[in-house]
């Protein structure tokens, strides 16, 4: 990410969002409400305060207010929103071409220096007595006067140094910096909710994540397989840096005992080369069965579910089985089934994780990693029906426990 310079002069920041603007017009309003909220709930959670907020006329750019020592803190919680696409800490001033141009000049005094080539690049919305190239041509020339002992020259095609003006309406914006941020994407929305099926792997988070990332309000659903604290505490503390993400001051993990119910149903499995794929269907049952358990409000209108296949060969289960497994999950959940990794190769996921924090632990997940797995789905889902697991699914529901993680 690029160095944050932050000017005493700055008090507010510039937020642009990209994708959002090819909605229609009343989709954008919504959004943009809701990525504005998002934005509020995370500095709240971070007790980053700010003065006020406010949307342009021509609804392009989101300002937040903040006095000057509060600005570092709220970049790096503002990187970690979905929707926003860049942002810019700056300072505001009037309309007028001779204010515009003393804030500008405050600016270049403290980032050009002697020799320096530089550019002033000028935007402008609304209805003024002059363009942005009188702008551009006039403060330009103000400050190759008023800074020559500074020796500057002007390149607009690729200077060393940039000012930018943004002239909005009533009010005008200088900064340096244009700050793209890591994820861009769409503000996640309370509505748009969906489970994440998690035994432990950290592709299954990362997928959950890129859900995340487009908009979507995840519910984490997590299959013990080991039964282990020090285990868990690493799971925890995964999900705990997920919350980062979200607008959201904590997330209630559903923590399901599925290695109970694979204790008890191996020893019925003649051939255990089946044993990975009837986990497989075990989870998308429990899955399937789960939301009539959840009364609370919070879990109404969830309509699908992450899976962490990829095609790398980096789980204990085989891809062929993650993969083929998939084509029955509809006799046991009417959910469709959201593959977000699949695409991605071993080196593309690892970067991700790096990307998303280098906090996220892995740890062993399967205390049974099978070997020599098979996979025939005529003979896996007669061996599935065959066992009685109906029970076992029940049992394993009334018992699931509810984890809360909080971001204090």
């Amino acid at each position: 990410m690029e160095k944050l310079h932050l000017l005493k002069q700055y008090n507010l920041v510039i937020i642009r969002y990209s994708e959002i603007w090819l909605k229609s017009q009343k989709v954008k309003i919504r959004m943009l409400k809701i990525l504005m909220n998002n934005i509020k709930n995370a500095l709240n959670r971070n007790e980053i305060p700010f003065n006020k907020y406010q949307l342009s006329k021509d609804s392009s750019r989101i300002f937040f207010f903040f006095k000057n020592n509060d600005l570092k803190n709220a970049i790096d919680v503002l990187n970690k929103v979905f929707g926003i696409f860049s942002i810019s800490p700056t300072l505001r001033t009037s309309n007028k071409i001779n204010n515009i141009s003393e804030r500008v000049i405050e600016i270049a005094k403290e980032i050009l220096q002697k020799g320096d080539t530089f550019a002033l690049r000028v935007r402008r919305s609304g209805n003024h007595d002059y363009t942005s190239i009188d702008v551009a041509r006039i403060i330009g020339k103000k400050i190759i006067e008023e800074l020559s002992e500074y020796e500057l020259k002007v390149n607009l095609s690729n200077p060393k140094k940039k000012i930018f003006i943004e002239i909005r309406d009533d009010f005008s914006y200088v900064f340096s910096q244009i700050i793209n941020t890591p994820w861009v994407g769409l503000p996640i929305e309370s509505q748009k909710k969906m489970f994440v099926m998690d035994v432990g792997r950290i592709y299954d988070l990362i997928a959950g994540f890129m859900l995340m990332k487009r908009g979507s309000n995840i519910y984490p659903i997590l299959f013990d397989m080991v039964n282990n604290q020090e285990n868990n505490n690493k799971w925890e503390s995964n999900w705990r840096e997920m919350l980062q993400y979200t607008p959201y001051s904590n997330f209630t993990l559903i923590k399901i005992n599925l290695l109970q119910i694979l204790e008890k149903i191996i020893p019925q499995i003649n051939n255990l080369e089946l044993i990975c794929g009837i986990c497989r269907l075990t989870r998308f049952k429990l899955i399937g069965n789960l939301k009539s358990k959840l009364e609370a409000k919070r879990y109404e209108r969830i309509r699908a579910f992450t899976d962490g296949l990829t095609l790398t060969n980096a789980s204990f289960c085989d891809d062929n089985v993650d993969l083929e497994s998939i084509a029955l999950s509809y006799l046991f959940s009417y959910y469709p089934i959201f593959t977000s990794l699949i695409g991605f190769n071993a080196e593309e996921i690892n970067n991700l994780k790096e990307k998303i924090s280098g906090n996220l632990k892995t740890f062993d997940y399967c205390k049974l990693k099978p070997q020599n797995q098979n996979y025939d789905q005529e003979e896996i889902l007669k061996v599935f029906n065959d066992l009685d697991i109906d029970p076992l699914i029940e049992e394993a529901l009334e018992s699931m426990t509810k984890i809360n993680i909080s971001s204090s």
